[in-house]
């Protein structure tokens, strides 16, 4: 395995060398898109994302690239030797810069709804019909640099089940949550004077030194590290030098915000081995991986990721872990579990339900949820301060098509409707249980009236009739029904 990840990265611009003189075509353009979830006076945020892709290749898997914290201007220009590596490598890349930045609206956020674009501008790719049979929109890749670090990790934990990896590059996991190691304490005023990140964070969200609740909460909706334990699927690799924080000038995103991620969530486990999913490289200078197993210590095997815009050798070095099995479809496409606990950071978006919590970005909460074709039960607690914020709540009813739907809020019937749809609820609250039951399909109802006559002949004669059937029940709502699984 590893001499067939170094023979790969070894000869990728060969390769693209050969593309080329094939007369494949290499796109790159800038690409505009809009927000699913936020409006200004003109209507839905226009977006912009440049793509980077070669229209040769069909059923590409599709990469997201994000940049560092705080740019406004420069991010293509910056960032497009990544990209086109990824490119090369046979990707379909995605750069998206965040609001504001390269012609794109709204105002920047630090980390809060406008990791939602991310997702909207994948999903764009994936609905235009340019598009159709160059990516494959079943393998979606993240990889970011310090502030596009963070805003990978953030968005692994709000889109659990999207991402088949993740790769974040001394990214940050606590903008200012925590007191000691959250960004805005540790690492956010590491350019001062000339660049201290600590003003923008103030403007964008607050100032976390004077103990207002309200921007606590702004911080808690950000904290991705206390969301980690929501990610078991993707495979997530963090890179950052053991010397960041403690050596001059690599103090920006200390080694804590990696570790902490990883920490917290296999501090949460249900089983041992459960976020064996998340690893943590710490690069040291002079510390090999032999990859390709020659005994040799070459520049693109060495575990060193300062803190800038990654080399070519460093990047390959860190890629070299997990591309090869991203390439193939060898890591699995992530899928969320039937029952499980999640840390709701200002909101989540799963496949089958999405939850969004006061305005995306002021509040946290934990949910426990189960699912099932008849029973589909999501049980609230805000775990930020403001216990009077609610939340808006779509699930997916495609599996209770066409069967009469019972909405029932902590045990009592609030509506009904035929599934099929998404079903949007309005007002969740701190202590809510709500749940979805189906009305059993017409085959089950005729097992139900067997069982049922069954039982009474049984009571009535004494005997046991050869061929009877117990009535079927719905599991309650309110507790897991089994332990959660990967």
């Amino acid at each position: 395995m590893k001499q067939q990840n170094a023979f790969i990265l070894a000869i990728l611009p060969l390769l693209s060398l050969i593309a080329v003189a094939r007369g494949a075509t290499v796109d790159e353009e800038i690409y505009q898109y809009q927000s699913s979830v936020t409006k200004d006076a003109n209507g839905s945020l226009d977006l912009k994302a440049e793509l980077n892709y070669d229209n040769t290749v069909n059923g590409a898997p599709i990469s997201v690239v994000m940049h560092g914290y705080g740019m406004t201007s420069g991010v293509y220009e910056r960032y497009r030797p990544n990209a086109q590596r990824l490119r090369d490598a046979g990707f379909f890349v995605l750069t998206v810069p965040m609001r504001s930045s390269e012609g794109s609206d709204g105002v920047t956020d630090s980390g809060g709804v406008e990791i939602y674009d991310i997702y909207d501008a994948v999903e764009s790719v994936k609905a235009d019909s340019r598009f159709q049979g160059l990516v494959d929109p079943t393998t979606v890749y993240i990889t970011g640099y310090s502030g596009g670090g963070g805003n990978t990790m953030s968005a692994l934990t709000k889109f659990p089940d999207y991402f088949r990896a993740g790769a974040a590059f001394f990214g940050m996991s606590d903008y200012g949550y925590d007191k000691t190691t959250g960004w805005y304490f540790n690492g956010a005023d590491a350019l001062a004077p000339d660049t201290d990140f600590r003003n923008s964070l103030k403007a964008r969200i607050g100032d976390p030194t004077l103990g207002d609740p309200n921007v606590e909460d702004r911080y808690m909706a950000r904290a991705s590290n206390l969301a980690a334990k929501n990610n078991p699927y993707s495979e997530i690799h963090l890179f950052v030098n053991k010397a960041e924080g403690t050596a001059s000038p690599e103090i920006i995103c200390p080694p804590s915000h990696s570790t902490s991620y990883r920490d917290k969530a296999v501090a949460a486990a249900s089983f041992a081995g459960e976020f064996d999913n998340i690893t943590v490289h710490l690069g040291e200078s002079g510390t090999y991986e032999d990859f390709d197993g020659d005994g040799v210590n070459d520049l693109d095997e060495q575990q060193w990721w300062p803190h800038t815009r990654p080399s070519a050798e460093q990047q390959n070095a860190a890629e070299a872990w997990f591309l090869e099995r991203l390439l193939d479809g060898s890591i699995p496409e992530p899928q969320l579990n039937a029952n499980d606990e999640l840390f709701v950071a200002g909101y989540v978006k799963t496949k089958p339900f999405r939850l969004w919590l006061g305005d995306g970005q002021n509040a946290a909460a934990e949910l426990t949820y189960s699912l099932s074709e008849t029973d589909k039960m999501f049980a609230l607690e805000i775990a930020s301060n403001d216990k009077t914020v609610t939340g808006q709540l779509d699930v997916e009813t495609a599996d209770m098509a066409g069967r009469n739907v019972r909405v029932v809020l902590n045990g009592e019937e609030v509506a009904q409707f035929v599934g099929g749809e998404t079903y949007q609820y309005t007002g969740l609250a701190d202590g809510d249980v709500l749940r979805l039951v189906a009305a059993p399909e017409p085959e089950t109802c005729v097992l139900l009236a067997v069982g049922a006559i069954c039982w009474l002949a049984t009571r009535m004669t004494g005997r046991r009739v050869v061929g009877s059937m117990s009535p079927l029940r719905v599991s309650p709502g309110g507790r897991k029904v089994s332990q959660k699984g990967k």
